[in-house]
């Protein structure tokens, strides 16, 4: 029997580290590599992540596709992969691979959203694979169906190897650091025999079947989270602006350590991934006022928030940091001092300073 083909769209730092987390779980990865970067391109050769010339032929290898890009871009992935399914060449090549489940005719594809939106536009994107019923049309397609998701927490990372006179990498789940991806859909039992491994390896959860639900958990949680790392944002570079970050930290550390190592740690870690906040604080704003019935309060509190991250990632030097490659903010002084400073000079420091 072949390997189960897991496509990733796009290979960043979580869709990387999801696709080491597979390949060492013996599933196929592939990816399109047409329109990459060269720093992801490099990244991709690097991890020898299988590269396709197209989304054609991306839906035409993969039995499941995960989409993990940047909140604006969720809408136009969805479109290009549900357009790729109706190609009429795309039919015969995909019938023409073996199904993994060992079914006589291949398994529908499984397109699995895992990007921080709103409620409503996952119930947009569910709507792009609802096709008509395939008795009333003369146009062959893909049948695609569409799983509404989120992940919460780090990418995937290999925390401990026990090698083995067979492998030299420990596949077990307690081996690695997995963040979990929760899913709202269909119900387990109506999923292909194949998906209950991949849920294993992917750490995944079904909270729901309701679209909309999972995407409702993951933004709920990042509200605290996120959130709490723009207001340290807020805080940490007034009390710069005013010569009293120290004082503030170490009030912090005396009275609330406990937020005094959340706070740091966040305004550390979050100067590579702003640009991608801005728009997921938009989504929690959206997703309060909506779900939670807040009237508007939701995108007034983290509308603002969205305009903070939007500041880090354009307006000072830290929108151009890299995970894995950090220059500055690499401390809570450095990123409150670059972004009191914001505007002031290209490195946002002060002359003289």
């Amino acid at each position: 029997m072949r390997a189960v083909t897991v496509g990733i769209i796009s290979i960043g730092d979580m869709g990387l580290g999801m696709a080491k987390l597979l390949q060492a779980h013996d599933y196929r990865v592939v990816t399109v590599s047409e329109g990459r970067s060269e720093h992801t391109l490099s990244r991709i050769h690097a991890a020898n992540i299988e590269t396709l010339p197209s989304d054609q032929a991306l839906v035409t290898q993969a039995d499941y596709i995960l989409s993990i890009v940047p909140p604006r871009d969720a809408l136009a992935t969805a479109r290009r992969i549900a357009e790729a399914c109706t190609h009429s060449d795309t039919v015969p090549q995909r019938a023409a691979i073996d199904d993994v489940n060992g079914h006589p005719h291949r398994s529908p594809l499984y397109f699995l959203d895992l990007n921080a939106t709103p409620p409503r536009l996952a119930e947009e994107l569910a709507a792009l694979f609802v096709v008509a019923d395939e008795s009333t049309t003369s146009t062959p397609f893909v049948r695609c169906h569409f799983l509404d998701g989120g992940i919460i927490g780090g990418p995937p990372v290999l925390v401990s190897a026990s090698p083995t006179l067979d492998t030299d990498i420990d596949t077990t789940p307690s081996s690695w650091k997995r963040p979990s991806v929760v899913l709202s859909g269909p119900e387990l039992d109506q999923l292909p025999p194949t998906f209950a491994a991949l849920a294993s390896a992917l750490n995944a959860k079904f909270v729901s079947p309701r679209i909309g639900a999972a995407s409702t958990l993951k933004l709920t949680f990042a509200a605290l989270t996120k959130g709490l790392t723009a207001l340290s944002i807020l805080s940490f570079s007034t009390a710069q602006r005013e010569a009293l970050l120290p004082e503030l930290l170490a009030h912090l550390d005396e009275y609330s350590p406990a937020t005094a190592g959340l706070t740091r740690r966040g305004v550390i870690g979050m100067s590579p991934k702003a640009y991608r906040w801005e728009e997921e604080m938009r989504g929690i704003g959206e997703a309060l006022d909506t779900q939670g019935g807040w009237g508007g309060v939701g995108a007034s509190v983290y509308g603002g928030f969205a305009e903070i991250y939007r500041t880090v990632a354009e307006d000072t030097v830290l929108g151009k940091e890299r995970v894995g490659a950090r220059e500055r903010g690499t401390s809570a002084e450095d990123a409150a001092l670059l972004i009191a400073n914001r505007g002031r000079r290209d490195d946002g420091e002060e002359p003289g300073l």
